[in-house]
């Protein structure tokens, strides 16, 4: 059962003075998820981790407290083959949120530095369930096809003439590009792994993944501004035109400036990095 949130408004600079202090970076200390039951574990990581990219951290839920249980579920929930995939509400903080419950939103879900590994690039992960591919080639396709229909929905055809193709790997894993001419050309190694089980928040026994797709972040900033955008909410909304078989992995913004946490998103809605 996921739950899904969607958050609102900023972290304001009082908030912000109390959480970290005078210095530059917050003085929390959150637990990796190794040393964290598994069934503590969100959502968020356990998506994260279907797409084999580790580095990012929950918030625990005991740091938020009653708080987090205040967060209604707001949309019925939908069964998927032998998981209930809910859309279980978005939910933004209620007003008067205290620190506690604001770092929930805040310290454990954005990364505190650092710009190396798949965990501090933007994602764009999908699982093709095998009755819509063939091949691994077939799926590959597909996901592109995808992806370009969901951009140029979300940008109402307004898009730039970037294309890239699907990957085997994660942007920022230094297995992206078997040669260096492979990078320059952008050709990433390209996905050929025959379908496999298939992860439980994904309808289907078996799929082809998971396909990344090779820097998505550089084309939806291009399309935001060739349509005249917000390109810090494109992942987001471009996700929402996307299969539900895609998963879309946002690394967060830093504060105090446009502070926006780490994410999950899906057409379904957005998952955080809040601990059970």
């Amino acid at each position: 059962m996921f739950v899904w949130f969607s958050v609102k408004g900023g972290v304001g600079a009082l908030l912000l003075a109390l959480l970290i202090g005078c210095s530059s970076s917050p003085k929390v200390t959150l637990p990796e998820p190794k040393d964290v039951p598994r069934e503590k574990w969100s959502d968020a990581m356990l998506v994260l981790e279907a797409m084999r990219i580790d580095g990012q951290r929950d918030i625990p839920r005991e740091m938020v407290g009653s708080e987090a249980d205040s967060l209604a579920p707001q949309l019925a929930s939908v069964g998927v083959g032998d998981l209930t995939i809910g859309g279980l509400g978005y939910v933004s903080p209620p007003t008067g949120f205290s620190s506690a419950g604001a770092a929930s939103l805040g310290l454990g879900l954005f990364l505190f530095g650092g710009s190396g590994g798949p965990v501090y690039h933007y994602q764009v992960v999908a699982w093709v369930p095998e009755e819509l591919a063939t091949t691994p080639e077939n799926a590959s396709l597909l996901v592109k096809s995808a992806w370009l229909e969901a951009r140029e929905k979300y940008f109402n055809g307004k898009i730039s003439n970037l294309r890239h193709e699907p990957a085997q790997y994660a942007d920022g894993s230094g297995k992206k590009f078997d040669k260096f001419t492979d990078l320059v050309k952008g050709n990433p190694t390209p996905f050929s792994a025959p379908a496999s089980g298939a992860p439980p928040f994904i309808s289907a026994k078996k799929a082809y993944g998971p396909i990344f797709l090779t820097d998505p972040s550089l084309e939806l900033f291009a399309d935001a501004n060739r349509a005249g955008m917000d390109g810090q909410d494109a992942l987001a909304g471009i996700t929402k035109y996307l299969p539900g078989w895609v998963y879309s992995y946002y690394p967060g913004k830093n504060w105090p400036k446009d502070f926006r946490p780490a994410a999950i998103y899906n057409k379904n809605g957005n998952l955080y990095f809040i601990g059970r």
